[in-house]
Formats: structure tokens, sequence, C-alpha cells
């Protein structure tokens, strides 16, 4: 009788275990379908039926971080970390929370211990190459996507980052190469359209620029993207002495409130100037990485 009545007792943390396993494999699928929502109820589910799980709070720290909740996911992080602390992927997870909430340096740390752990992640490279072109040193950047694309020469994360990294090393030339290729491969990668129409314009290469700024405007629909896609269309149009054009640019973009349009379309574009009297001087165009 007392072996009968403990078998149960033996058996049941290993059927919790298998439980939390079936539960984690299906959350892990509705994540990757993009299915949160599923995916969080699952794995709450799967951390329930075992808090040892550490591929389990990783899961649900990834989730929390596509939700924005960075907070709870770093709390998430730091329970698989103490749970597993050799998993190469959790901190290349951590690292992008930690670019997001701008600590670089804690996200530097994790990216070190990722390599070190797996130097063959190129993701892990990648974020690297984020975390040093945020704090301005694109030498180093070049360097990680290089390595990066070592590894896997289909990331289109890492062409672009060496791409933007190039253009503004003014090598324009090859930094539009690798922007092209990064979007063939990723045709929506966030800010890849306005970057090289930049270059070409970079380039003096008008007539395509305004042919990619005209694309931004009909495909994209972030605020700044349009703001500045007008004005830079608008100067290509006056770089080819079309003032009318140009300033029908640039009043869209004044109107979308772009300073140095507004001071444009006031001295010249509301005047019989041929040219612009006291243009501003506009800053190279950086852009932000959306990680």
């Amino acid at each position: 009788m007392i072996r009968i009545a403990a078998l149960p007792l033996l058996l049941l943390p290993a059927t919790a275990i298998a439980q939390g396993d079936a539960l984690l494999r299906s959350a892990e699928t509705a994540y990757a379908g993009g299915e949160l929502d599923s995916a969080l109820a699952r794995v709450e589910r799967a951390i329930a039926a075992d808090r040892t799980s550490a591929p389990a709070y990783k899961l649900r720290g990834d989730i929390r971080q596509r939700r924005q909740q960075l907070e709870l996911a770093l709390i998430d992080y730091k329970e698989s970390e103490t749970l597993d602390p050799n998993n190469p992927r959790l901190f290349v997870s951590r690292s992008a929370a930690r670019i997001t909430e701008g600590n670089i340096k804690g996200a530097l740390r994790d990216l070190d211990r990722a390599i070190e752990l797996d130097p063959a992640d190129a993701d892990a490279w990648y974020n690297r190459a984020c975390a040093h072109y945020l704090v301005q040193d694109n030498a180093q950047a070049l360097k990680d996507t290089e390595k990066a694309l070592k590894l896997r020469d289909d990331h289109a994360d890492a062409l672009f980052l060496g791409g933007l990294v190039k253009g503004e090393l003014f090598k324009e030339a090859a930094g539009l190469e690798d922007i092209r290729r990064a979007l063939a491969l990723k045709p929506e990668i966030p800010g890849g359209r306005m970057s090289a129409a930049i270059l070409l314009y970079e380039m003096e290469r008008f007539e395509e620029a305004i042919a990619g700024f005209t694309e931004v405007l009909e495909k994209d629909t972030a605020a700044a993207d349009v703001r500045d896609a007008h004005y830079y269309r608008g100067d290509s149009h006056y770089n080819l002495k079309r003032k009318e054009e140009a300033c029908s640019d640039w009043r869209a973009s004044a109107k979308l409130g772009d300073k140095d349009a507004v001071i444009i379309v006031k001295s010249y574009c509301d005047t019989d100037e041929d040219k612009i009297p006291k243009k501003p001087q506009r800053k190279r165009r950086k852009t932000v990485v959306s990680f």
C-alpha cells in the first residue's frame, strides 16, 4: 500500500516538467507566428507548471520586450540567468532590451558574454554593432557588422547598418550598395528606403534621389520620414533648378514642422528670388536604428 500510494508522488514532478515543456513549445510556436497574447498566456502556464524552466522565463522576457514592457522583460531575463547562466541567446535578448532603454554599457557587457559563449552567433555581433553605432563608434560598429556578415551573409539588418555606417564615413557608394542588398532581403526594413534616397542625394544623383524620396512618400508612414522626404525631394528639385516643384515639397515639409523649410518658403518660395538667400545649413541626417 505504501509503494502504491507513493508512486503518484514520484511521478508528479516529471509530469509537471513534461507538461511545462509541451506548453513552452506551444508558446514558442505562437511567438514565432507573432501571436504575442497567445504566446504569453501559454508561457505563463508553462512557468506555473515548472518554475525551474530557464527557457520559459527567457521567452516571457522576449514577449514582454516585444510589447515594450522592458522592466518586466529584464526581471524575466534575470530569473532565466539565475537558472541557466550559460545560454548565449539570453544575453543577446537582454542586450536588445538594454540598448532600447539606453543602457549601452550594460548591453555591451551582455554581448561580450554572449560572444564568449557562442562567437558564431551573428545576432550577437549585429547587436554589438548597434550599440557601438549608437555611441558614435563607427569604426567598431563597421567591424562588428562585417563579423556578423561573415557568419551570415544574408543578415539584412547587419547589411543595412553597415551601409549606414559607410555612408556616415563618406563611403556613400559602398553604403548604398549595402542598403540596397539589405532591402532586397528585407523590403520593409525600417528607414531603409529613406536611407538609400539620402545617400543618392548626398552623391548629388538628384534624379534618382527624387525617385527614392517619392517611393518613401508612397510607402512609408513615419512622420519624420515623410517630413524629411518632402524636404530633401524639394532640395533635389532646387538643385535641378525646378523652383515650382521644389517649393511644393518645401511647403509640405514646412506644414509638417520642418524649420528649415519654413525659412526657405518665406525667403524664397514666397518671393521672386532665383536663389535661396542664406540657405540653411542642414546637418547630415543620421538614421536611428530601430531595435
